[in-house]
Order: structure tokens, then C-alpha cells, then sequence
């Protein structure tokens, strides 16, 4: 009998102001959903990225977790210039 196992993951929601691999920041996400009083964000939201010279969406989010039906970013997730985000915090996590 072989078992299989699964790795289990955890991954940290991004708020606002969190960072990316590219030097950016998240400067828009979701005001009425906060992690101890600063917003979460989600797909859609949007990142600066001083690399790219723009002002970019992130294009993914998490099925698992949703608020009023926009999913959740979660750290390594991506924006549409290729930037990966990055939690600050590790504190609020999702099993992946």
C-alpha cells in the first residue's frame, strides 16, 4: 500500500501597504475587511511598481477566502507586471 501525502502550505494574507519582489506596494485593498485595523487585499486591488513605472492590478487571489465575492491575496500571488507580493505579517494565514 503506498500513501500519498499532501504538503500543506500556509501563505499570509497581503494588506495594505504590504510589498513586492519588484520594490512596490499595495495602495488600494478592501477598507471594510481589516487585519487588526489595516485593509486586506484581494484581487483587482491595486500595486505601484516603481520597476514597471506603473500602476498595476493584482491578477490573483485566493478561492478560499472571499469578501462579498473578491478573492483574497496571499503572499507569492501576482500582479499583471509579474511583481510576487509579500506579507509583512505572518500572523493571518490561509492552509493552501
Amino acid at each position: 500500500m503506498v500513501k500519498q501525502w499532501r504538503t500543506l502550505m500556509s501563505k499570509a494574507v497581503i494588506l495594505l501597504g504590504d510589498t513586492t519582489d519588484h520594490s512596490g506596494k499595495v495602495i488600494t485593498a478592501i477598507d471594510q475587511y481589516t487585519y487588526n485595523g489595516i485593509s486586506i487585499a484581494g484581487k483587482g486591488d491595486q500595486v505601484e511598481c516603481p520597476q514597471c513605472k506603473g500602476v498595476f492590478p493584482i491578477i490573483e487571489g485566493t478561492d478560499s477566502l472571499q469578501y462579498q465575492g473578491k478573492s483574497i491575496a496571499l503572499e507569492g500571488m501576482q500582479t499583471a507586471c509579474g511583481a510576487r507580493l509579500i506579507a509583512r505579517q505572518h500572523n493571518l494565514t490561509l492552509i493552501s
